[in-house]
C-alpha cells in the first residue's frame, strides 16, 4: 500500500482503484467486510445493481463481496414447491415439501388448507379433508 502525506491509500473493494484522501474527506467511502469501498461502487455480486438502501449482506459466492437484500433472500432461503419463491418467514412442510402458508391449497377447491385441519396427498397433489373424502377417496 502506498502512503501519501501520512494517509494510507487503499484500494476500493469494488473498482480496485486507490481511495483518495479527497474521497475520504468528502465522505464518499465506507468500510464494508473489512475493506474500504467507494459508496458508488457497492453493487450486488448477483444482480450487479448498485446497493443504496443500506441493506448489504455477505454473498454466498464470495464472503468479501456484497449482496442486495433480494438476492440474499433468494440465495439463502429455501423455495416454495408451489410458486418457487423463497419462504422467508413461515412455511408449511407436508410430505417432505415446503410451501408458503398461502400456497398450501387444496388441488380441488383451491382454498387454503388450515394448518390445524386434516389434509391428504394423492398423486403428489394436496387435498383438504372434505374434498379428499368427497372427490378423491371414492374414485376407483
Amino acid at each position: 500500500m502506498k502512503k501519501s502525506r501520512g494517509v494510507e491509500l487503499l484500494n476500493c473493494g469494488g473498482c480496485r482503484r486507490h481511495i483518495s484522501e479527497e474521497d475520504v474527506k468528502k465522505n464518499r467511502v465506507v468500510r464494508l467486510f473489512d475493506r474500504m469501498w467507494h459508496q458508488d461502487h457497492i453493487q450486488c455480486v448477483y444482480c450487479k445493481l448498485h446497493i443504496s438502501d443500506g441493506r448489504i449482506f455477505r454473498s454466498t459466492l464470495d464472503a468479501l463481496q456484497p449482496a442486495c437484500y433480494v438476492c440474499h433472500i433468494q440465495t439463502t432461503h429455501p423455495s416454495c414447491v408451489d410458486c418457487s419463491l423463497p419462504v422467508i418467514e413461515r412455511g408449511v412442510t407436508a410430505f417432505g415439501r415446503l410451501f408458503h402458508v398461502d400456497c398450501f391449497r387444496c388441488a380441488h377447491c383451491n382454498k387454503t388448507i388450515p394448518q390445524r385441519r386434516g389434509f391428504y396427498e394423492h398423486d403428489l397433489l394436496l387435498y383438504d379433508d372434505v374434498c379428499y373424502m368427497l372427490h378423491v377417496n371414492n374414485v376407483p
